[in-house]
């Protein structure tokens, strides 16, 4: 029998679980009124042989017993004898002994017939053990049953997932199920991949770890990739029951360095494993991207364009939200929150929840700040509408009080150095930056410094704005990386300090960005008027090291990437050269490159990277006039010297070469021409040859496939071979699929509120404080 405390349900919730279960339990159908808090009634049934039955859904699992029986005698007796029903049924979310059910009988005498007619926590977890439909439509009752949360704790544990089970669990009173979910878990069944894009605060992370959630009750293992897809790829299987789940899979890894990351070839990583993932019967993937992420990076890889990201796309906006959908949010946050009940009763007051509903900048990450008891201590419960109203129209100050009243200066020196950083980065690699910038501003405005401050700001910071996994730090909320974005475009001191202590190409390279989006910010202002001050600081940074190399446990070195590489350092300095018009910047890129040539020496280039390189330089007319032809013709020239070392992969882009050369002609094209052939001829072999695993064999696969289409030439059999290789690697390495979990049924909470009014609203908040 299913054992539930009904917990995690509202007072709603509750109401219409019973509803559902005494329906199924009866075979009839019973009556919902609006006004039931006022009158007494909740549920009424009214039987073909006369008289009347009356239901009342008392929640009262947090009052408990002694305050259900004062309120039976003192607040509902009256209301029953005024409506005077023929019977009387008490559902309670209360756990009851048999002396409680005689003592309620006796208190309500006669309108409770017997003690059958009271319902109590065993009773309910009875009448769902006789109807487990009933059971699986409420959503949020069955994913936090003791059964399903043993079955996502144990397929958890198996992957050794950082998928934070208890945390989601936490989350699951708050959700409101909209139209979107069930359309991502039919993405999900019959595509095995669904891509979830949104604008910020929409909640595609919530919705996502939901499925995520829901896929590891039915016996999947979780695998969260957390840097590149080769994570994912390690712990695939063909025939082995695993959800795939990687958050913000764009703004992880293409925005930070866009060159490194088509030069890692990470877009044909990630298409070849979606394919791979389409093709497995058991396996699932769930990616998450911001929408004008998701737009940028389409124009910018043709691989990501012809990919089935947008095919098999989830968008989440706001409208994804009616009206019933967002009223169920607020009441959701506001029920299971902590603030006192004189908020809530403010919230109520004069309907401003539907101020609050119909908002334009209504948002469910909104929602849950709002709903924190933090609100209590910094706002009294009079101002509390006023404060959410401000809230509403500014939605960025919901981190400004926090960040300027209860932070210390060295959390926000690391607030700060963060976001020049990235979004998901290594502490130990924010520690440097973070002592430029605060020793900087310490002498600058005349502060104190301690040793200790690194490490008591990272603790500081932990919970209420980063959060740390396995030695990396992301944002808490997404939000939190907008408002910082907004505090350094809009502060031009905050600019100049940041610009003035970089220590690292990628932090000026990300400011740099952020004045994209508003070319009046301060932060522009601030670019415009340090040139000087730019180039002599990128001039100093330039020999710096992009890899850290650490020692492994087995006394190997292993490398990481900590800055923007030489390639994409040279496509950046010319982007700023363009900017400026500068000869200075324009010296630079030179210099930068002749660097990078010398450090080539007799060394094979990376082809993918250097051919982008060349795209990105002959964006930039004012820099290809003064001087970066003639480095177009030696990144070209260099590119050809080696083609006989070009793999599948590099063909696929070296085929634009003609195109982006500046000076192009038969002479070039018949080396060209030369060195594929030789590629046709001999290539295939020895890079069969160097293929370890499935994952390559399918990359190598995919690369023949395009090549076939551009070049024209057959690689029909080469790619038969592959398939068969494929095929063998996956039947040796096969393991045995995890038992079949129980099958997923949706709840028809998503449409109910389709319809959803000003007055069902008013009935919702009326139950808010009551019970």
């Amino acid at each position: 029998m299913p054992k539930y405390d009904f917990s995690t349900l509202s007072s709603l919730d509750f109401e219409e679980l019973s509803r559902d279960l005494l329906q199924a339990e009866w075979s009839v159908l019973l009556e919902a009124f609006k006004v039931g808090r006022d009158k007494g009634i909740d549920l009424r049934y009214i039987p073909a042989s006369g008289g009347t039955v009356i239901i009342q859904c008392k929640h009262f699992i947090k009052s408990g017993y002694a305050k259900l029986l004062y309120h039976l005698r003192n607040q509902e007796r009256p209301k029953i004898e005024s409506l005077k029903p023929t019977r009387y049924l008490l559902v309670t979310s209360v756990g009851l002994t048999p002396d409680n059910k005689q003592e309620i009988l006796a208190v309500l005498s006669p309108f409770i017939l017997s003690p059958v007619d009271i319902l109590g926590a065993d009773d309910i977890n009875g009448l769902l053990s006789r109807h487990p439909n009933v059971e699986k439509s409420n959503f949020k009752l069955w994913l936090t049953s003791t059964s399903v949360i043993e079955r996502v704790l144990h397929n958890a544990e198996v992957c050794q997932t950082e998928f934070e089970v208890q945390r989601i669990r936490r989350k699951l009173p708050f959700f409101v199920q909209n139209k979107v979910f069930p359309k991502a878990m039919d993405l999900l069944e019959k595509e095995r991949l669904a891509i979830i894009s949104r604008p910020p605060g929409i909640g595609k992370t919530t919705l996502a770890e939901m499925l995520l959630y829901t896929y590891l009750e039915r016996g999947y293992e979780p695998v969260v990739v957390k840097a590149e897809i080769a994570e994912a790829k390690r712990f695939f299987k063909n025939d082995a029951k695993r959800i795939f789940y990687y958050d913000d899979f764009l703004g992880q890894i293409y925005l930070g360095d866009r060159s490194d990351y088509l030069g890692h070839n990470q877009d044909a990583a990630l298409t070849d494993f979606m394919e791979m993932v389409r093709h497995s019967e058991h396996s699932r993937f769930i990616l998450t991207t911001r929408a004008h992420i998701l737009s940028s990076a389409l124009q910018f890889s043709e691989r990501l364009a012809r990919s089935p990201l947008l095919e098999h796309r989830c968008v989440l906006e706001l409208s994804s939200y009616s009206f019933g959908n967002r009223a169920r949010i607020l009441y959701n946050h506001l029920y299971f929150s902590q603030l006192p009940p004189v908020y809530k009763e403010a919230v109520i007051a004069e309907d401003f929840f539907l101020k609050v509903i119909k908002h334009e900048h209504f948002n469910p990450r909104l929602i849950e700040w709002l709903s924190t008891d933090l609100r209590s201590r910094e706002v009294s419960a009079n101002d509390y509408p006023a404060y959410i109203s401000r809230l509403l129209i500014a939605p960025h100050e919901i981190w400004k009080g926090a960040f300027q009243n209860q932070l210390s200066d060295a959390a926000r020196n690391v607030l700060l150095s963060f976001y020049t950083l990235g979004d998901w980065v290594d502490t130990n690699d924010i520690e440097p930056a973070f002592r430029a910038l605060h020793q900087y501003r310490a002498k600058k405005y005349n502060r104190a410094t301690a040793p200790g401050d690194f490490r008591n700001a990272l603790r500081e910071l932990d919970g209420a704005f980063l959060s740390y996994r396995s030695r990396f730090a992301s944002y808490l909320n997404p939000s939190i990386r907008e408002f910082v974005a907004a505090l350094i475009a809009e502060d031009a001191d905050t600019a100049d300090d940041l610009i003035r202590s970089s220590i690292r190409f990628k932090q000026i390279e990300r400011l740099w960005e952020l004045t994209s989006q508003d070319s009046a910010s301060a932060l522009a202002g601030t670019f415009a008027a340090s040139e000087v001050l730019i180039v002599n600081l990128l001039r100093t940074i330039l020999p710096s090291p992009s890899l850290k190399w650490e020692k492994s446990r087995t006394g190997s070195l292993t490398g990481h990437v900590i800055d923007m590489g030489s390639e994409a350092r040279i496509g950046f300095l010319a982007e700023l050269t363009e900017h400026y018009k500068s000869m200075a910047f324009r010296d630079l890129t030179l210099q930068a490159s002749q660097e990078l040539t010398a450090r080539w020496g007799g060394f094979v280039p990376e082809f993918i990277t250097v051919v982008r390189l060349l795209e990105s330089l002959s964006k930039n007319a004012w820099f290809m006039a003064n001087g970066g032809a003639g480095l177009n013709d030696f990144f070209v020239q260099h590119l050809i010297s080696h083609l006989e070392q070009a793999n599948a992969a590099d063909w696929v882009e070296l085929d634009r070469l003609p195109q982006i050369a500046l000076h192009w002609g038969a002479q070039f094209q018949a080396i060209v021409d030369r060195a594929f052939q030789t590629y046709c001829d001999e290539g295939f072999d020895d890079e069969r040859a160097d293929c370890s695993d499935s994952d390559d064999l399918s990359a190598l696969k995919t690369s023949l496939e395009e090549l076939s289409a551009k070049r024209g030439h057959s690689f029909s059999q080469q790619i038969k071979s592959l398939e068969e290789d494929i095929v063998e690697y996956e039947e040796e390495n096969r393991s045995e699929s995890m038992s079949e979990g129980e099958s997923y049924s949706s709840s028809a909470q998503a449409t109910e509120y389709e319809r959803f009014t000003d007055e069902d609203a008013k009935q919702m908040f009326s139950t808010l404080c009551g019970d």
